[in-house]
């Protein structure tokens, strides 16, 4: 479980140049549903600088693949990599 709530991952990912964004995960147009009829949450980062988002939070089937402990694990790398304190 994220020790983060989303409003300080987003901002964390601000101050460093990602942007984090919620939805649903989607299989192509579709949003995924198991079996009881469930949605799945997701979360994918976009790089504010190339307007790309981030590889693993989609693939060439869905999108909005990362869970928020993927976010945050994604954040304290790039902080780590800049030389920052998390």
């Amino acid at each position: 479980m994220s020790t983060y709530s989303i409003s300080t991952l987003r901002r964390r990912a601000h101050k460093i140049g990602y942007h984090v964004q919620k939805g649903f995960r989607h299989f192509h147009q579709y949003v995924y549903h198991d079996e009881y009829g469930d949605r799945f949450p997701g979360y994918m980062v976009m790089d504010l600088q190339t307007g790309f988002y981030e590889w693993g939070g989609y693939d060439s089937n869905f999108i909005f693949l990362w869970d928020i402990e993927d976010v945050e694990d994604f954040l304290k790398e790039q902080y780590e990599a800049l030389g920052l304190a998390w």
